[in-house]
């Protein structure tokens, strides 16, 4: 058996590397493609094979950018200086290390514990489901992991089922732990935090080459808005259609849950590392809504999205505890906490996205010629609506990341032409496609952490292919209609 799993790795493996190396040489320029597109298209589609068949991101996408370089697309110092030299990519590297401390300090835990104190959680069902699974966006918003949020709140839905006499096998208990997962997708909110960066950097690319830039504030706005508009939505199901007995949550009392009172204090390390991270994150909403050219814009642009969180793991490094031991050891963080398969394949995908939005090198032009018959002059409706339900329905059966890269590569350059016509507002778009390949959980392939939820026990295949059907088809609706109408409002 283990030997059939590495044959067929190995054949993919060279599937792909043909694509990266020999698609060039092998298959003759078409439809105005120059060649060094056609060494782009050769490598866009070996490193998009590669990371789907094999589950890797990192070796196919050090080896494509190396065939970036071979097929004389650019030079080895001028890939490493965009790849680098990208403030996205940058920011992905320092914020994975900064989030990896608060993370393993345990502060958000102690958080999420003492939110579950409100009484608001009292004393009724669907309030009880709405105030919890807030509470799961926020805390999977801070930390930008749905991993870790998911790993700490199964658990606590363990207790709240004791609490309340809630049975394993009834479709309430199921239901929280759907809808905890999906809640979860709050990691993918914010525009400077989280994995969800790679794509953002990729759409940043591809508008830069058409002389945009992508919109955060636009983007976390909507983002949010989905997402919270989602989970009410996946409530009023509960609540009205699937018309689930919720009356046990009204018995729901905190004290019974049996928490220490030391597991509700932060100490002074979980405080200052939380504090940290909440000032990052304040200090860049804020940026976004300071009008620009004033002093004090001039003021938040000179320290940038990236060199605040650069700046902050500095401080903390500096720091020591009152036992002369450093407050965080910076290096090890960077070492372990930074995904660096997720950087290599950003860079890969965002150099590759800004050629293919590019007019220097034909991509564009031919992906125009033949969508043009297929979509003729579509309008942005359409586009978004295809990018959603594309996104979603593709990444429930393979990793949504690749799933999104490639969205974002054909379908961002056509949103960059209607945002320079005035229309709509491209960054919208991203939306659509990150959170479309992130609402993830009918297959364990979905997504990297899908067995969590599907590993569970009272988890089942009727229940998924259901009411987790209907949860996706939940999703489309929400996030079309917003995307749709908040890409003309940010136009």
């Amino acid at each position: 058996m283990q030997k059939s799993k590495n044959t067929s790795y190995y054949i993919w493996c060279a599937v792909s590397l043909c694509f990266m190396f020999l698609f060039r040489v092998i298959v003759p320029p078409f439809a105005g493609i120059t060649p060094e597109g056609m060494t782009v298209l050769g490598v866009f589609f070996g490193v998009l094979i590669a990371t789907v068949a094999t589950n890797e991101t990192f070796w196919p996408a050090v080896l494509g950018l190396f065939a970036l370089v071979w097929g004389k697309f650019t030079t080895g110092n001028a890939l490493l200086a965009t790849w680098f030299g990208n403030v996205t990519i940058q920011q992905i590297i320092w914020v994975m290390a900064l989030t990896g401390a608060v993370t393993e300090s345990g502060a958000v835990n102690v958080l999420a514990r003492k939110m579950m104190k409100l009484k608001v959680m009292q004393g009724n069902g669907v309030r009880f489901l709405i105030v919890f699974f807030l509470l799961v966006m926020v805390c999977a918003a801070l930390v930008s992991s749905p991993t870790t949020i998911i790993l700490l709140f199964f658990p606590m839905i363990d207790s709240i089922a004791e609490v309340c006499k809630i049975e394993d096998d009834s479709d309430l208990k199921r239901e929280l732990l759907l809808g905890t997962y999906i809640a979860a997708m709050g990691a993918y909110v914010l525009p400077f935090k989280g994995v969800h960066l790679s794509s953002i950097a990729i759409i940043s690319g591809i508008l830069e080459a058409s002389g945009l830039a992508f919109n955060n504030a636009a983007y976390l706005i909507t983002a949010t808005l989905v997402v919270l508009l989602f989970i009410l939505g996946y409530v009023a199901f509960i609540r009205f259609v699937w018309k689930t007995d919720l009356s046990p949550l009204k018995n729901f009392s905190f004290e019974k849950m049996g928490v220490k009172e030391e597991d509700l204090k932060m100490n002074n390390r979980q405080k200052i590392l939380l504090g940290v991270l909440l000032f990052a994150i304040v200090f860049l909403l804020a940026s976004m809504f300071i009008k620009k050219g004033s002093p004090l814009y001039d003021y938040y642009s000179r320290i940038g999205n990236t060199w605040i969180w650069i700046v902050l793991f500095g401080v903390l490094s500096m720091c020591r505890d009152a036992d002369g031991k450093p407050f965080i050891n910076g290096v090890k963080l960077l070492q372990s906490k930074t995904m660096w398969g997720i950087v290599a394949v950003a860079g890969c995908f965002t150099i590759c996205g800004s050629a293919i939005a590019s007019d220097d090198w034909g991509i564009k032009a031919a992906i125009a010629g033949v969508l043009n018959p297929i979509m003729g002059n579509s309008s942005w409706p359409i586009l978004v609506i295809l990018c959603v339900a594309i996104s979603t329905v593709f990444t429930n059966f393979t990793n949504g990341m690749p799933v999104s890269f490639t969205i974002n590569s054909i379908c961002i350059p056509m949103a960059a032409t209607l945002e320079l016509q005035g229309s709509v507002c491209a960054s919208i778009l991203g939306v659509a496609s990150i959170l479309g390949g992130m609402c993830a959980f009918l297959t364990n392939g979905a997504i990297a952490y899908a067995p969590l939820l599907l590993g569970r026990k009272e988890i089942t295949g009727k229940f998924i292919w259901s009411k987790g059907v209907v949860t996706n088809i939940i999703f489309v609706v929400v996030a079309s209609v917003i995307c749709i109408l908040f890409g003309y409002l940010f136009a």
